[in-house]
């Protein structure tokens, strides 16, 4: 596993976004192939990833790619820590 907050993330999206699906993600399982994130859960997505890494991410960066599981948010937007700010 990465050294990014993943498994708290996981627990985000499987507590909070996908509770109603009675089906849980896993890192790498597509979260809009299947329709499980919608557009409202995509902004509370964004916002739960704003708070943990302490600051906003620009408009330009919420693009598809960058968000299609949990492994690629932890890589683009909560990288692990090497002493550098976001």
């Amino acid at each position: 596993m990465n050294s990014c907050p993943e498994e708290m993330l996981l627990d985000f999206v499987n507590r909070r976004l996908l509770a109603d699906k009675g089906a849980k993600a896993d890192a790498l399982t597509p979260l809009f192939r299947e329709g499980w994130i919608d557009s409202l859960k995509i902004l509370q997505l964004i916002a739960f990833v704003e708070v943990q890494r302490g600051a906003d991410i620009p408009d330009r960066e919420i693009v598809m790619d960058r968000f299609q599981n949990v492994r690629a948010i932890c890589e683009h937007f909560l990288p692990a820590t090497t002493g550098q700010t976001l």
